[in-house]
């Protein structure tokens, strides 16, 4: 990978993590300073080159965003010694960044697409984002997409249809899991929205559509997990509604402690209505599939791969992106509905500890690599 590992990307560590029959070891160009997963096996090569080669690898990359070549022999040479039998790549964008580490090692090698560098990177600078992108076509023997609908995007992109392969990650479900889950009770059902906060994830359209819930005459409370640039505007629809009291800022949670499950086991509806935005869409978002697996019903949109993990009316609602009104009735029936939060909920869990689980998915990434190492 070029970098490891922002907060965002715990799947990632996930895949490494959850190999059975092989091992995984890291290597990345350079570490981000905010990480919260620390690297137990692997090399990065900003911190194993000399110091010379490690100022010039760094300002290489602040100046262009390119790889010099010692700094991919170094991780290459560390591959060699390592006896690797196969590259897995994280983003196409990872993969182009080094994708002379194919070519220096003469290795097989995947990538994994996520979303932003099928939809986003592409677009960038009038196209040239998909000039960048498409030589990984060439040299890689699999792209692995999330979904149907991120296969489309990849052909549309130039990736040969042959060389996609449909492979969602999978999610630790079973750190979810709540099975005593009480869906009835006396207190004010929790909204929670875990995301960042970002105009693609669509809080906003959330806080709008439970603002006709109110007027409905329910009852709820609301909690934003996560952290982004449209805070200030969410903070200014609360203070607009006067929900001071009803809406909590979680603020950024890690990934790999307590407190993001805790927020799962005490909410009653989890809600993500993700939307397009200039063209940009995500893969599937795997805080979905965690409170799924914690037994939530879940509201969300049909946006990019969610429609592959969510059947309408059997795991939660899905609805039309910004359809604001279609949101807020699909809100309602689950908050004043126990029996059906209960019904999807339930179906959720159980689809996530079976279809979606890491174990089973992990099973399933390693009869790939079997084909190609």
């Amino acid at each position: 990978m070029r970098a490891y590992l922002a907060p965002t990307e715990t799947f990632v560590h996930n895949q490494i993590a959850g190999l059975r029959r092989y091992r995984g070891v890291v290597v990345a160009h350079h570490r981000r300073p905010q990480t919260e997963v620390p690297l137990r096996d692997g090399v990065i090569a900003g911190e194993a080159l000399p110091p010379r080669a490690a100022a010039l690898e760094r300002a290489a990359y602040r100046a262009a965003r390119v790889a010099l070549p010692f700094g991919v022999e170094l991780l290459a040479r560390q591959l060699r010694e390592r006896d690797a039998r196969l590259l897995h790549f994280h983003y196409l964008t990872d993969a182009r960044f080094l994708l002379q580490l194919v070519r220096r090692t003469r290795l097989p090698a995947v990538a994994s697409a996520y979303g932003y560098d099928v939809t986003l990177v592409p677009r960038r600078l009038h196209g040239l984002g998909a000039r960048y992108v498409r030589p990984v076509f060439g040299v890689l023997d699999a792209v692995l997409a999330m979904s149907e609908d991120m296969r489309e995007d990849l052909i549309d992109l130039g990736c040969p249809p042959g060389k996609v392969e449909v492979h969602y990650h999978g999610s630790p479900t079973g750190r979810f899991a709540l099975p005593g889950r009480r869906y009835d009770g006396d207190h004010v059902p929790v909204v929670l929205c875990c995301a960042r906060l970002e105009p693609i994830k669509g809080q906003d359209f959330a806080l709008e559509a439970l603002r006709r819930v109110e007027r409905r005459g329910h009852a709820f409370r609301v909690v934003l997990v996560g952290d982004g640039s449209t805070r200030p505007h969410l903070e200014r629809m609360v203070l607009e509604y006067g929900w001071q009291d009803r809406v909590t800022f979680a603020g950024h949670v890690p990934h790999a402690g307590d407190e993001l499950v805790h927020h799962l086991h005490r909410a009653d509806v989890f809600v993500h209505p993700s939307l397009t935005t200039r063209g940009v869409k995500e893969g599937i978002p795997g805080t979905i599939v965690e409170a799924m697996a914690s037994g939530l019903p879940v509201v969300a949109t049909r946006h990019g791969g969610i429609p592959a993990v969510i059947a309408s009316g059997r795991e939660g609602v899905l609805v039309e992106e910004r359809d604001v009104e279609g949101l807020s009735r699909a809100l309602e029936g689950l908050l004043a509905d126990p029996a059906a939060r209960a019904r999807m909920g339930r179906a959720g869990a159980a689809r996530a500890a079976t279809e979606l689980d890491l174990g089973a998915r992990t099973a399933a990434l390693e009869r790939i690599y079997d084909r190609f190492a």
